[in-house]
């Protein structure tokens, strides 16, 4: 299995070192995996964040006594809540497609 710190560090070297060894290694590929793998991180990432910024609001609501201005917000976590569902089985398949690219 390849290093992905390595490849993600300097690709080329890694490329020219399997080369050397009679291996073609399919640079265009792995980093049109890396950057969508970076891509979908960053959006669930963001995602978390919007989340978690919610959730802190519900909380502040309720602790309140607003428990009706929290339920427009709960509203909106539950929609975010599908949506990083989706975009973490979307990074797991990539994940496990740069997996499978490494071996």
């Amino acid at each position: 299995m390849l290093d992905i710190n390595a490849l993600r560090t300097d690709v080329q070297a890694v490329a020219a070192r399997l080369a050397d060894r009679g291996y073609t290694l399919d640079v265009a590929q792995f980093a049109a995996l890396e950057n969508e793998r970076k891509t979908i991180q960053t959006e669930t990432q963001e995602l978390q964040a919007r989340r978690n910024a919610l959730s802190r609001q519900i909380g502040q609501a309720k602790g309140k006594g607003k428990g009706d201005d929290a339920a427009p917000l709960m509203a909106q976590v539950n929609a975010q809540a599908e949506q990083l569902k989706a975009l973490e089985t979307k990074l797991d398949d990539v994940q496990q497609r740069l997996n499978d690219f490494l071996m």
